[in-house]
């Protein structure tokens, strides 16, 4: 079979020995209509759908990611006792309510009334909430299936990432590094029932046809080598290993400062099957062919282009990047993509010739 899908499992199984992918990460609704617009092609009410047309027009593959950690922490909105300015979330626990404030104009994590773990007794509420997940198995199976049904052969499917060593976005940034170090074993405690609440549904993703089982980190804007290590490998590895042990794939996301962490090894050590997204500078650091040289060749690599130039540059700068991008994996394995989720309002003559410049020179 020689889906959109296939190529894409088979690339990565075969080491890049197949056809170059094409697979820009596409979340935002209006660059896909405003692209599909640009090659006078209608615009439908679904936007997996439209993805879908313009993937078959431009002959990429796409992905999707979807949701995982919403099942572990399935916040509710209480309207009731919300107000003007921020509206209160609930989670019933096996403890007890565990509630959280969300600013209605900063959104879900714009301030830090957002996370709710802010003391050493909140992470009785993680452990609390994780031991609840398989109650929700029913709800999951019949999520993935759908997505699965929806998706078909004409993409890959990505389960978004359970980030344990962030607890899952319970946890503000600032406040990590303070209860890691101040309440180790606690905070060890709240990870091990993420990773082994992410466990049960992964399983359940697996078993409806999910092809990547994933994780992310952070670069070394928010950590270090070390830290690294210490925290997020663990992890990171325990995920991968599960994954490899049941047939599965394993994708690694990091979209932030990983040169370092690239050249010392530390991405090698994950044993992921495709990492992203090696960026470049200005928003990352990294020289994608430098970079790949020290990634070991079982790896796919996935991403690079600059989101800031594909959204603010011209169609002759996104042509001669993606050409030089083209050039610097020859010889590895590369799916020829974005430094991330590519922007809201980018042009879509931008986007066009990012896609066929790739699967021209590719």
């Amino acid at each position: 079979m020689n889906s959109p899908r296939q190529r894409f499992l088979n690339y990565v199984r075969q080491f890049g020995h197949e056809r170059p992918v094409v697979s820009p990460f596409l979340p935002y609704a209006d660059v896909i209509e405003r692209s599909l617009r640009y090659l006078g092609m209608p615009v439908t009410d679904d936007p997996v759908q439209n993805e879908i047309n313009l993937s078959r027009e431009l002959d990429y593959e796409p992905m999707f990611m979807i949701a995982c950690d919403s099942f572990i922490f399935p916040w509710q909105i209480d309207e009731s006792r919300s107000d003007a300015e921020y509206r209160l979330m609930t989670i019933q626990t096996p403890i007890g309510e565990w509630t959280r404030r969300v600013s209605r104009s900063l959104g879900e994590w714009g301030d830090e009334s957002g996370f709710p773990v802010k003391t050493e007794a909140d992470h009785a509420y993680i452990i609390a909430a994780c031991s609840q997940v398989q109650g929700r198995a029913a709800e999951m199976r019949q999520y993935y299936r759908e997505w699965r049904q929806r998706i078909g052969e004409d993409g890959v499917i990505v389960i978004g990432h359970p980030h344990p060593f962030w607890l899952s976005f319970q946890i503000s940034q600032a406040n990590i590094i303070l209860h890691w170090m101040d309440f180790p074993d606690t905070y060890r405690r709240s990870m091990d029932a993420i990773y082994q609440a992410a466990l049960f549904v992964m399983t359940i993703a697996m078993e409806e046809g999910i092809d990547f089982m994933s994780d992310s980190s952070y670069g070394l804007e928010m950590t270090s080598v070390k830290l690294c290590r210490e925290m997020d490998l663990p992890y990171l590895r325990g995920f991968s290993d599960w994954t490899h042990a049941r047939g599965g794939l394993f994708w690694y996301h990091n979209c932030g400062l990983t040169r370092t962490m690239i050249k010392q090894g530390l991405f090698n050590e994950i044993g992921a099957d495709v990492i992203e997204t090696v960026a470049p500078p200005p928003s990352a650091d990294n020289d994608l062919a430098e970079s790949r040289r020290w990634i070991d060749r079982r790896v796919t690599t996935k991403g690079n282009l600059d989101l800031g130039l594909l959204r603010d540059g011209t169609p002759e700068q996104i042509t001669e990047t993606t050409r030089r991008m083209v050039d610097a994996v020859r010889g590895y394995a590369h799916i020829f993509s974005t430094a991330d989720a590519v922007l809201p309002n980018t042009p879509a003559e931008n986007f066009i010739a990012f896609v066929r410049t790739a699967r021209m020179y590719a």
